[in-house]
């Protein structure tokens, strides 16, 4: 029924592929994530990603080049001209950066460190809404965002400075008694 009202509304109205900042917000998507993708597929090489988020091993090393060959992907993918797979290209864009978000908050970093990966999910939510009707995107967004807290919780493990390599002399100098 959805797919059905979303090719009705589609077929009555051509303004997503009209809208003068579709392209351009997917083209900002698609540089930041290339970007991004060459940086996880170097990461265990260089270990940047993990030594700037101090994540102390909290993610699985075979997540980051996995993540950035399909962040890749994803840049490529979002110039199709097909709504249905920009739209899924959207969702997976919705899903990976709130997974960000919630990242960042289990490690505990600062509440401003989530506005990164969280502007992507806007971008991917004003895409969405200018491809397919609102209540849609909306919809999609809310599964996409019970997608991210699953895989979060089954990807994200913070450990403690002390679990993360260090030896019992230095994390015990770190306790205050």
């Amino acid at each position: 029924y959805c797919l059905t009202t979303y090719q009705n509304t589609m077929m009555a109205s051509a303004t997503a592929n009209n809208n003068p900042l579709d392209y351009p917000l997917r083209l900002c998507e698609s540089v930041a994530f290339i970007l991004h993708g060459i940086l996880g597929l170097c990461e265990p090489f260089t270990g940047c990603l993990r030594s700037t988020f101090q994540d102390n091993g909290a993610m699985p090393t075979w997540f980051w080049p996995l993540a950035g060959s399909v962040l890749i992907c994803v840049a490529i993918i979002n110039f199709r001209g097909n709504d249905v797979v920009i739209l899924m290209n959207q969702a997976y864009i919705a899903a990976f950066h709130m997974g960000g978000v919630l990242y960042h908050n289990s490690l505990g970093h600062h509440p401003a460190s989530g506005v990164g990966p969280g502007m992507f999910v806007f971008l991917a939510f004003a895409v969405a809404c200018m491809r397919a009707p609102i209540w849609m995107a909306f919809g999609g967004l809310m599964v996409c965002y019970v997608f991210a807290v699953g895989l979060a919780k089954v990807l994200v493990k913070p450990k403690a400075a002390s679990d993360a390599g260090r030896s019992d002399e230095s994390a015990r100098l770190l306790r205050v008694d």
